[in-house]
């Protein structure tokens, strides 16, 4: 191949790639403006589980519906590695463990039936900060203790990585005590996936 076919193929490449890693923030703009011009009924969003977190649209449709799906053990560990958005709100990750809880629930799966182990490691960890250490590195109460709150009522273990602590020169007790500490994520995840539980990353 000639140098300028090289180039050409680089360039539609290149273009090709960044559009792909650009669809999110396309979807959203495209989603946003959609919904703008859309009134849903007030009870088309619902928090059913995890009150005020997470909110789903149920749908009742048989397919893969853990409710009615006969021998499922109904064990998920999630693996929260990033601080996405704005960080004086809640963690999207924890946001999303609070929609899978509430689809569950709204999928006919009781909350006592729910084996749901959450482990923040990498840069989620400013998440599981107490309200001192948070307040004082980002001047505003941790947005994440009052939804750690709920998940914890619904059944929902929150862990730390104890190697994201010490990585991000934290101490561990500026961990707040909600929080159960481990040695690592890997291990963590490691351990559940031996005893069953499925492995969703958020």
């Amino acid at each position: 191949m000639r140098p300028a076919a090289f180039i050409v193929v680089a360039a539609v490449a290149g273009f090709i790639g960044g559009n792909v890693l650009q669809l999110p923030e396309m979807f959203d703009k495209v989603s946003g403006k959609m919904a703008d011009n859309k009134t849903q009924p007030a009870d088309f969003w619902s928090t059913p589980a995890i009150d005020g977190y997470g909110k789903i649209h149920y749908v009742d449709t048989p397919a893969f519906k853990p409710g009615t799906t006969p021998g499922l053990s109904n064990k998920i560990v999630f693996q929260i590695n990033r601080s996405e958005g704005d960080i004086r709100q809640p963690n999207l990750g924890l946001e999303r463990v609070a929609r899978v809880t509430n689809l569950y629930y709204a999928a006919g799966v009781p909350l006592n039936q729910l084996k749901f182990v959450v482990s923040i490691n990498s840069d989620a960890v400013p998440a599981a900060l107490n309200n001192t250490q948070f307040h004082k590195a980002y001047g505003v109460d941790n947005p994440n203790l009052k939804l750690i709150d709920e998940l914890k009522k619904a059944g929902v273990e929150v862990s730390i990585c104890d190697q994201s602590v010490a990585f991000h020169q934290l101490e561990r007790e500026w961990i707040d005590p909600r929080v159960t500490h481990t040695i690592s994520s890997g291990t963590t995840v490691a351990t559940l996936q031996n005893e069953g539980y499925a492995f969703l990353m958020l």
